[in-house]
C-alpha cells in the first residue's frame, strides 16, 4: 500500500506548546478588542460627556510586550533544561527512560518571540513619542 504524505495544517508543531502560546495570544487580542468595542459603545451611547482621549492600543502593546518577553525566556530556559536532562545517562535499567528531546526548536521559537516583544516595546515608545508631539 502506497501512503501519500500531505502537509497537515492541523498538526501540532513542536509538541503543541507553540500552538498553545499562539492561541493564548489570539485570545488576549480578541478579549482586548471586545473590551475596546464595549468601551467605545459605552462612551458613545451611555456617557456622552467629553472625556480625555486615551491611547487604547498602547495598553495592548504593553500586555503583548510582557507576554512575549516572559514566554520567550520561558521557551529558551525550558529548551536548555530539556537539553540538559536529555544528556543525563539512564543508569537504572528498571526505570523507564524519559523521552526528552534535545532539539533546539523551542530555543529558536523563544528567541523569535523575544525579538517580537522588543518590537512591541519599540512600537509603544514610538506611539508615545508621536502622541506627545
Amino acid at each position: 500500500m502506497d501512503k501519500k504524505q500531505s502537509f497537515n495544517l492541523n498538526a501540532d508543531f513542536l509538541g503543541g506548546f507553540t500552538s498553545i502560546f499562539m492561541k493564548l495570544v489570539f485570545i488576549i487580542i480578541a478579549v482586548y478588542l471586545l473590551i475596546l468595542i464595549l468601551n467605545f459603545l459605552r462612551d458613545k451611547f451611555i456617557n456622552q460627556e467629553a472625556t480625555k482621549k486615551k491611547d487604547d492600543i498602547s495598553d495592548l502593546l504593553i500586555i503583548l510586550n510582557k507576554l512575549f518577553y516572559v514566554s520567550g525566556f520561558g521557551f529558551v530556559i525550558a529548551n536548555i533544561i530539556q537539553f540538559l536532562f536529555s544528556q543525563i545517562p539512564v543508569r537504572h535499567s528498571n526505570m523507564a527512560s524519559m523521552n526528552f528531546r534535545g532539539e533546539w526548536e523551542y530555543l529558536t521559537f523563544g528567541i523569535i518571540i523575544i525579538f517580537i516583544g522588543v518590537g512591541f516595546k519599540v512600537g509603544n515608545k514610538m506611539l508615545k513619542k508621536n502622541s506627545a508631539e
